[in-house]
């Protein structure tokens, strides 16, 4: 999941720092809304701590009535590339089925292109979630250009 839209009136505030605008308040809990109607609960969620993305998932995991101890922190989703985010998911248990990671653009694009099997032509826009399927192992043998892409959904594609 790419994080909700931000907010950049406060040119004060460091990027880390920059909290959700409006949408992204009523958009990032229409996702984990989303993911609840479809019966998806991640068992583990890999987040950005920066403040848009920490926020984004708090909203998600309220939604899903999730506890916050399926949640880390990872500060390479923030300072790192796309590469963080594959290893993220490749340190996940294996009695995990869903793993999530909630980050930023390009990595999360990034990611999405470098696991997928086919090309993904679609934009990956604010609060877009790519559900992805792997047949493997455990999550460590996770490998690129392995995955198929399911689906892609922004907020924009959910009826309100």
């Amino acid at each position: 999941m790419r994080h909700a839209k931000s907010a950049w009136d406060n040119p004060s505030l460091r990027d880390f720092d920059r909290p959700l605008n409006k949408r992204g308040e009523r958009d990032a809990p229409k996702m984990g809304m989303y993911l609840k109607e479809l019966g998806i609960y991640p068992d583990q969620i890999f987040s950005s701590p920066a403040n848009r993305a920490k926020a984004t998932t708090l909203h998600v995991a309220e939604q899903l009535d999730l506890r916050k101890k399926v949640i880390s922190w990872d500060e390479e989703l923030y300072f790192t590339g796309p590469l963080a985010y594959a290893n993220a998911i490749r340190r996940a248990s294996n009695e995990s089925t869903v793993v999530m990671t909630v980050g930023h653009n390009p990595m999360t694009d990034e990611v999405l292109s470098l696991l997928a099997t086919e090309p993904v032509r679609k934009h990956f826009a604010t609060a877009t979630i790519a559900c992805l399927e792997a047949d493997i192992e455990n999550w460590n043998g996770l490998q690129y250009g392995t995955c198929i892409v399911k689906w892609m959904v922004s907020p924009k594609d959910i009826s309100s």
